[in-house]
């Protein structure tokens, strides 16, 4: 039976959206110099008409189109944002996310799913393209869908002041950046099995207070930090949760790693006909699992993660709403954004609009192919109008079969373990006793 792990390891969000910390700010890289490099051509193919208005002739000329002979100029590129600054505004939308949610008491899943959706759009999509303030309102709606929460269009867009269109126009573009992936793994149900797990303890028994308040620390650590940084992309659920745990009471967390990393393997057990080698095997497997002798590398990588959710603690929830932070920081990138946005993705509704017509034409243009397009049409005979016999012919039929393909993909970037570039082995992840993987 395959463990926890293993099956985390096969789910979407290992194989596409984990990635080392190198990976990511790589792949953010790019995603930036690709949209700068699309807007830069499309700014340059539309040339503005030159104006000849006394008040545009008397204006400054450092920043003015230079025209040129047919009269057309040619328009001086905006100062694109960086990915640096990309990443300031996504957090600042994902912290737009937390809030809504918040204000509309929605289940920390839907909460979390939203906020991920959001992060994980925007690594393969750049936040030059396609506008974050319509994206984020479609991320929270399409959470609620995948995570069972009914939420009704008409009141949905009521709330937020938005048209059904305006929702409705960014979910198929959405899901493609989303590699149409939708499952998003979290820690709370690890949270929860740990505090069963320590409360199983004898010793703890008499302590329950002490678990209360470190559950209640960690949950609240869980519903903003790991959202908030790039935890989900580089550790899995269970480290997560222990990572918090570990903010919320490193003592018990320590504790639980010690309880659960201390098999050793009994020694002289090998019985002739007893069955003995089979047992040997299966203590092989449990030492190289839980065994002692790796809990120094889980200790690492839970500080490692501890160390990220640090710097997005919960009391940095004032940070993002704090008035003289988005007027100095936040505003400035926003009117930034809005000189450098791409000119024909911008507008969500008149993209998709504009994306049906040409679907249509295209449909038609093939209809007309396959109607007249110089084919000849065989003429039926009579007694075939129901078609022709099908006994003989469809036994020599053979169907070909494709190859079975990864319905999403490859993985968009080669694959290295988060840590570094060291192999992390599969007892690294090792949580699942306490629910990690689901």
């Amino acid at each position: 039976m395959a463990t926890e792990d293993a099956r985390y390891r096969d789910s979407s969000q290992y194989r596409l959206w984990s990635f080392s910390p190198t990976q990511l700010s790589a792949l953010r890289e790019k995603t930036n110099a690709a949209a700068r490099a699309r807007i830069s051509e499309r700014l340059l193919s539309h040339p503005l008409p030159v104006s000849t208005s006394k008040q545009d002739l008397s204006a400054p000329t450092s920043n003015a189109n230079t025209p040129d002979p047919d009269g057309n100029s040619t328009p001086a590129l905006p100062e694109f944002l960086t990915p640096a600054e990309e990443l300031t505004l996504v957090g600042y939308y994902t912290s737009e996310i937390l809030r809504a949610s918040e204000a509309l008491h929605y289940a920390d899943e839907i909460k979390a799913t939203a906020a991920m959706f959001l992060k994980r759009f925007y690594i393969t999509n750049s936040i030059m393209t396609y506008p974050p303030a319509e994206m984020f309102f479609v991320a929270l709606f399409f959470a609620c869908k995948v995570d069972t929460g009914h939420v009704n269009l008409a009141e949905y867009t009521k709330i937020f002041n938005k048209s059904a269109e305006e929702i409705l126009a960014g979910e198929f573009l959405l899901c493609q950046g989303l590699r149409f992936a939708f499952d998003v793994k979290h820690p709370y149900r690890a949270l929860r099995g740990a505090m069963m797990e320590l409360a199983s303890l004898p010793d703890m028994q008499k302590d329950l207070k002490r678990l209360d308040e470190a559950e209640a620390k960690a949950r609240k650590v869980l519903q903003f930090s790991p959202l908030m940084t790039d935890a989900y992309f580089h550790y899995t659920p269970s480290q997560i949760m222990l990572a918090a745990l570990s903010l919320a009471d490193r003592g018990l967390a320590e504790r639980l790693i010690q309880e659960t990393f201390h098999f050793v393997a009994a020694e002289g057990n090998d019985t002739p006909g007893g069955g003995g080698g089979d047992n040997n095997k299966g203590n092989e497997e449990k030492a190289r699992v839980i065994g002692s002798q790796i809990r120094d590398k889980v200790l690492g990588a839970i500080e490692g993660c501890r160390d990220m959710l640090s710097r997005e603690l919960p009391e940095r929830k004032d940070h993002w709403l704090n008035k003289q932070v988005i007027k100095t920081q936040i505003t400035p990138l926003r009117k930034k954004l809005l000189k450098c946005k791409d000119p024909e993705r911008w507008n969500l509704v008149e993209l998709q609009r504009v994306r049906r017509e040409q679907a249509a034409k295209k449909m038609d243009s093939d209809d007309e192919d396959d109607l007249g397009g110089g084919k000849k049409v065989k003429k039926e005979e009579d007694g075939d109008i129901f078609g022709g016999d099908l006994g003989h012919s469809a036994k020599k039929r053979k169907m070909t079969v494709k190859k079975e393909e990864d319905p999403f993909g490859g993985p968009m970037v080669k694959k290295e373990e988060p840590f570094g570039g060291t192999k992390v082995k599969e007892e690294d992840l090792s949580f699942g006793r306490f629910g990690g993987a689901l």
